[in-house]
């Protein structure tokens, strides 16, 4: 048990540094995520010419009409399957079909362990540590778009790249749904897959050819960029702008939209930027390498082929050629075991290289360098940009930690946020108790560091260059015990608010947050957001008509800084109203911590506090 605890706190120490989240079930079957090929009835008088019927670069679409007033399709390849030898390469362009594709149902996600905020269903949850289930698809480059129900032209385009650590993550979570959003703004939404963990990236010696796309071990990030040209290309067909494009991204979805800014390779591709509660964050080539060489060793002790003392002298001998072909021959069961499976899916391989887990690789030519130097140096692309985090940053990822997730899936299934009763008991591990002792500090640290580091410094950097740049914190913590507590305004908790989706359905991960006394405030704060949204992804500019007057950040101490997203009369009276205002708050420079400096004297600060020598 003292074991399980210290890798508990060692990896509640990565979350400081690397923060994760993100959050209609797909096919895991590759024939099935390629998708079908629907009837061909271009004779048929009442579907010619049909609004649902876009030709793309590949083919013909056949989209459906979707929820408030709008149309959409989804399952849309934006590159050829990753599979085979293309496993470990930068995307290739897609391949075109014949007839009229099918284009009414989501597609397989990206590989990874099955996961509570992935929405992969209840037999794919594993445990805190270990018993992890492989989940998804390599055949997931898939994109989905939403747009108004109308015959207007040029709409603006607002692409949402979603977040989970660049490990987890898919982009048809419940949350992530755009008809809401997409009718309300008057804009064309998209969401795209990307591949994460070890196919998303990964580098390794024996696999460098001289290309430098392939090289550079960023597949999630070219991924990224390839969706990005295929909607440069393609948007005009469903009504789109590919002028005045927006990318989006929460968490490592925010880390990938930096990369965006920083790689001259998504130079001109979009033109305005919001990030939330994302930050800078990569790692140099070297400790890619040790990552992806943990890796292959831990696979050869698993195939048998050597022990774990004797991995080195089994490889001496071994060829770069004879590594390509054994790590292109794993499969993803074999890539991804069940007892590789770490708090919130973290691979146990490559805990001693924690900068390179979420990945984002400093190659030199996709990412230059890191994404904040990038910014400093003024090499960036310059976009107007909004960029915020939550109040409590660290509460909802504490408590996947804390929370067996087995065990919370059961618990929050038999959940009633009209009425509340909730037995703990029920939640924890035992190996999990000392760490609620810790619930306050590290919130506390992980605040300094996604605020102070994530939004102010970032922000710092940009104004050198711009001063088109918006800051925000959201408050709202409004949700029924104990997750008031528990999660409160923390990670990912001002997605639904963004996009207008407060889904009361047992299947959707955040339905515990809703009930009849706090709805029909949170509807109303998130009305005002999705405001100052869609005026952004129009104009560049989030200020408009009546709203609260949005301030751009002022490096000047005293002058406004951010906007607050908040309500007032709090507590589920039913006369909560939109509280928005400006604050002049900001975290200094030399309150923030530097993980990358300060890693031992944490790791043994949480230690003591939690009264493990060590």
């Amino acid at each position: 048990m003292a074991i399980r605890f210290r890798l508990l706190l060692v990896y509640l120490i990565i979350f400081l540094s690397c923060v994760i989240s993100g959050c209609s079930k797909s096919s895991s079957d590759d024939t099935a995520a390629a998708g079908g090929t629907a009837e061909d009835t271009s004779n048929n008088p009442e579907i010619k010419g049909s609004p649902l019927d876009v030709t793309v670069s590949q083919g013909v679409l056949r989209g459906k009409a979707d929820r408030y007033n709008t149309l959409a399709w989804l399952g849309i390849p934006f590159a050829k399957p990753p599979l085979g030898n293309l496993r470990w390469r930068a995307p290739q362009e897609p391949e075109p079909w014949d007839g009229i594709r099918d284009a009414t149902k989501f597609c397989s996600f990206c590989t990874q362990y099955g996961n509570f905020l992935s929405e992969t269903g209840a037999d794919t949850l594993s445990d805190i540590i270990g018993d992890g289930k492989v989940t998804g698809s390599e055949n997931c480059l898939f994109l989905n778009i939403w747009r108004p129900n109308t015959t207007e032209v040029k709409l603006p385009v607002y692409v949402f790249i979603y977040g989970g650590g660049n490990i987890i993550g898919r982009s048809d979570v419940s949350i992530y749904n755009g008809a809401r959003v997409s009718s309300d703004g008057n804009f064309v939404f998209v969401t795209v897959n990307y591949r994460i963990g070890y196919l998303g990236w990964f580098r390794h010696p024996a696999l460098l050819t001289g290309d430098k796309l392939d090289d550079s071990g960023n597949y999630g990030t070219l991924d990224i960029i390839q969706s990005l040209k295929w909607i440069k290309q393609n948007i005009a067909a469903f009504g789109g702008d590919p002028d005045n494009v927006t990318i989006s991204g929460q968490s490592a979805g925010g880390i990938n939209t930096l990369t965006m800014m920083a790689s001259p390779l998504a130079k001109g591709l979009f033109n305005k930027a919001i990030i939330h509660s994302g930050f800078s964050n990569s790692c140099t080539t070297d400790s890619a390498g040790k990552k992806a060489q943990m890796m292959l060793e831990r696979l050869i002790v698993q195939d048998g082929l050597a022990t774990k003392s004797g991995v080195s002298d089994f490889l001496k001998d071994k060829s770069n050629e004879w590594v390509s072909n054994y790590l292109r021959s794993k499969t993803i069961e074999e890539i991804y075991p069940p007892d590789n499976c770490g708090p919130f899916t973290l691979p146990m391989d490559s805990i001693t290289v924690a900068d390179a887990m979420m990945g984002v690789y400093e190659d030199g030519y996709v990412v230059p360098k890191a994404q904040i130097d990038c910014i400093k140096e003024g090499n960036y692309n310059k976009v107007s940009v909004i960029i915020g985090c939550t109040k409590e940053e660290l509460r909802l990822l504490i408590s996947q930690l804390v929370f067996n997730p087995k065990r919370l899936w059961a618990a929050t299934q038999a959940y009633d946020p009209d009425n509340p009763n909730f037995d703990l008991n029920k939640l924890l591990d035992p190996v999990s108790y000392p760490i609620l002792a810790l619930y306050g500090p590290a919130t506390a640290i992980g605040q300094l560091y996604m605020e102070g580091f994530g939004v102010d410094q970032t922000v710092a950097a940009l104004k050198k260059w711009q001063n088109d740049v918006w800051v925000y914190k959201f408050m709202w913590d409004e949700e029924p015990e104990p997750f008031d507590f528990f999660i409160g305004a923390g990670h990912a908790m001002d997605l639904p608010f963004v996009f207008g989706n407060f889904i009361t359905d047992k299947s959707s991960l955040a339905f515990f947050a809703w009930n009849k006394k706090n709805l029909p405030g949170a509807e109303a704060l998130s009305a005002v957001m999705r405001k100052y949204y869609a005026n952004f992804v129009h104009s560049g500019d989030p200020n408009g008509g009546e709203l609260t007057s949005w301030t751009a950040w002022s490096a000047k101490k005293g002058e406004p800084k951010r906007l607050l997203f908040n309500l007032k009369n709090e507590g589920g009276t039913g006369n909560e109203t939109p509280d928005i205002k400006m604050s002049a708050e900001m975290i200094e420079p030399e309150q923030i911590p530097d993980p990358r400096k300060t890693w031992n004297s944490i790791i043994k600060m949480l230690l003591g506090a939690a009264g493990v020598k060590g």
